[in-house]
């Protein structure tokens, strides 16, 4: 085990003893180490270089920040909560600038949110990141659009409202799920415009990473794209929907390494690798095994180590598992949303996120520890930042850690 490593944990232990002793009725427990857990279970290595400490800023933080003040108003309630987070431990963020078919920036392809009240937020984001020292990574919905009333309420000025005011193109290349547009997997229209999209933001803002989530097919009703399957002469539903999945992605990230070399692509699927292949249609092992699919995967491992059907370690080391191209970084998203919440899908383990509150500090040294891992990501920043003081010094002082 490092030394230094070995001093900390001692020092920050006894610390947290100390402070904790007057306001807490169960026992202490380590906020590094797991319960029963010894030192030598952490597996630690050798320093390692360009590990990530990111925060998702989702839609919701996004819009909050524009929804009232002039630019100078809103850029400096961007400077202060990436100043927060910096704080904290964190050298990355992950800003949501394309949840629902709509951008957080003027864009040819895609309408602009209005909640953004004609502001560039990516401009800004960019700015403040580079003054604060910070990784921005733009982070997309890949297929998610919006209701047909707010579609229809959009100007036909981007190539994606210009589709849904076309009624040929429409049908063609959007699909109406349960009262929501998607962009249709199937269509090679599709596979252009995200590339094409990806290639516009960076040409303009030069972002150090662009991201997609696991908003991938919305449904496993084979009626969401009977007509495409059909025509497609393909004999098994979900090995094309997966094929259809892949293409996208490997577009994805051709436009983002043709554009600038060192963009590093994400991709978050569910930290459940079942859910991504039965439901979602996302070929995990193929991407991470492929080199051509991503540069990072950073799979959303949101559960406690009690959890009944997912238990955290057991589904860290399962992902660790799959062959992964060299040039393929696993980074693990964590839950700072759950801290002091009862998780009702984790069974017996409800209460665990309640029981424990140094839980994510926990999770945090641990993947920090492992050599094969290249860091955490933490859902989300409101939750890191909304943390009570002790938990907040827990998790800043496993986010800062030497490894």
């Amino acid at each position: 085990m490092n030394r230094i490593f070995r001093v900390f944990l001692c020092m920050f232990w006894i610390g947290t003893l100390v402070s904790c002793s007057s306001v807490r009725s169960q026992p202490a427990e380590s906020p590094v180490l797991g319960r029963g857990q010894a030192v030598e279970q952490l597996h630690l290595s050798p320093v390692r270089h360009e590990i990530m400490t990111a925060a998702w800023l989702p839609y919701f933080t996004v819009f909050d920040l524009f929804s009232e003040g002039d630019e100078d108003a809103v850029r400096s309630k961007i400077h202060a909560l990436l100043l927060r987070l910096k704080a904290e431990g964190i050298n990355t963020v992950f800003v949501h600038v394309c949840p629902f078919g709509e951008t957080v920036y003027p864009s040819a392809y895609y309408p602009q949110a209005p909640e953004m009240r004609g502001m560039d937020a990516m401009r800004m984001f960019s700015e403040e990141c580079m003054r604060l020292g910070l990784s921005l990574h733009a982070w997309f919905n890949p297929l998610r659009l919006q209701t047909p009333e707010r579609m229809a309420a959009q100007p036909p000025d981007s190539v994606l409202s210009g589709w849904f005011h076309n009624e040929i193109q429409r049908v063609q290349d959007l699909s109406l799920w349960d009262g929501r547009y998607y962009l249709n997997p199937a269509s090679s229209a599709t596979v252009n415009l995200l590339s094409d999209a990806v290639q516009e933001l960076i040409s303009v803002y030069h972002p150090a990473g662009v991201h997609i989530d696991d908003y991938f097919y919305p449904t496993e009703s084979p009626d969401f794209d009977e007509r495409d399957f059909l025509e497609s002469g393909a004999h098994d539903l979900a090995d094309w929907r997966q094929r259809n999945i892949t293409a996208i992605v490997q577009s994805m990230y051709r436009a983002a390494h043709e554009s600038d070399e060192s963009t590093l692509f994400s991709i978050s699927p569910q930290g459940d690798l079942q859910q991504n292949t039965d439901r979602l249609y996302a070929d995990i092992p193929h991407w991470l095994a492929s080199g051509d699919c991503c540069d990072a995967m950073i799979p959303q491992i949101y559960f406690g180590y009690e959890n009944v059907h997912c238990p955290f370690r057991e589904t860290v080391d399962t992902w660790l598992s799959l062959p992964r191209s060299p040039n393929v970084r696993l980074i693990i998203g964590l839950a700072a949303y759950k801290v002091g919440n009862a998780d009702v899908y984790a069974g017996d383990g409800q209460d665990e996120w309640i029981m424990h509150p140094y839980l994510l500090a926990e999770q945090v040294a641990e993947m920090r520890a492992d050599s094969r891992i290249s860091g955490v990501a933490l859902y989300h920043a409101d939750a890191v930042l909304g943390l009570s003081e002790l938990e907040q010094r827990a998790l800043r002082d496993a986010l800062t850690a030497e490894p």
